[in-house]
């Protein structure tokens, strides 16, 4: 039977067979959960914009980023060659913003609907925390045979609703988005939306977990990046991916941050946002869809509200 295991980063790829996993490895990588969701029906013009943007964020060069995006995307057009298509996606909002888009472009091919499987779990005996199925050895891995279901009607569904949601200039059904169908994407979309400025300080609450960890004294990247990920409640964020949330921060014509000899620090405005005597200003950016700073996160609420 001929297998092919899709992944939305690399994390697997030479420890699936030694865990009893043969086949082949399909990436689907496009972090969608960070930055700009075109709705845009052309692939190419979906492709180019986000490639434009990976590259600017994260200091990338950009035909190679466009041309991984295009050879993925083409990837998903072999899978109709093989008898079985399991997708390995846990429950952080990386993997399930990669997940309903991948299952909103499969809805659209009946063919493969029958060999479709999902692999997909938010905790694993013995690792605390959990980020993800990265951290696993082969023997563990192993372990997880059988734990895949066939991917049903519903999460079809669930997911083109919620791809949609992503991509609406307003997030109010992203916000609803919810259900039993797609157990861990209420609680991914609810972390996306707090990178919205929240309506208390202006901050992002990657920036704010940012700025905190700075306050007791400045910090390299490494160590930004640990007490970030420490700190956070569902991270997802790898360690590049953090590169534009810093720069957000220091690189403003009123900076948070201030970057001296390789450490972060906290700058006096900074230090005033952190107490609650001043409010972030958020420049333009991209959050899915959504074009900042024309809303914002109410954390008592826990909805989006108009700026």
């Amino acid at each position: 039977m001929r297998t092919a295991h899709v992944r939305c980063g690399d994390d697997l790829r030479e420890t699936l067979g030694p865990a009893g996993f043969p086949g082949d490895f399909v990436p689907f990588t496009d972090p969608v959960c960070q930055g700009p969701v075109p709705r845009t029906a052309d692939p190419a013009e979906f492709d180019a914009i986000r490639a434009d943007w990976l590259a600017g964020a994260y200091d990338l060069d950009t035909a190679p980023v466009r041309e991984r995006l295009t050879q993925e995307r083409a990837g998903l057009d072999t899978l109709d060659a093989y008898d079985r298509v399991l997708l390995w996606f846990e429950h952080d909002w990386f993997d399930q913003a990669v997940l309903i888009r991948l299952l909103a472009l499969l809805a659209h091919r009946p063919a493969l609907h029958g060999r479709l499987s999902l692999l997909s779990i938010d905790m694993f005996p013995g690792e605390d925390p959990f980020i993800g199925f990265g951290q696993l050895s082969a023997p563990q891995l192993a372990t997880l045979a059988g734990r895949e279901r066939p991917v049903t009607a519903e999460q079809f569904a669930e997911a083109e609703r919620a791809w949609a949601a992503l991509a609406a200039p307003d997030p109010a059904a992203l916000a609803a988005t919810g259900g039993d169908a797609l157990p861990y994407l209420p609680r991914a979309v609810r972390r996306h939306l707090a990178e919205l400025p929240w309506t208390t300080d202006g901050l992002s609450l990657s920036e704010r977990l940012c700025l905190r960890a700075v306050s007791p004294g400045p910090l390299p990247f490494a160590a930004v990046y640990r007490a970030h990920q420490d700190a956070d409640p569902l991270p997802y964020l790898g360690d590049v991916m953090l590169l534009p949330v810093l720069r957000r921060l220091h690189d403003a014509e009123r900076p948070a941050l201030a970057l001296r000899g390789g450490e972060y620090q906290l700058t006096a405005y900074g230090q005033r946002i952190l107490h609650g005597d001043a409010t972030w200003q958020t420049f333009p950016r991209w959050a899915g869809g959504v074009l900042l700073p024309g809303w914002r996160w109410d954390p008592d609420a826990a909805r989006p509200v108009p700026a």
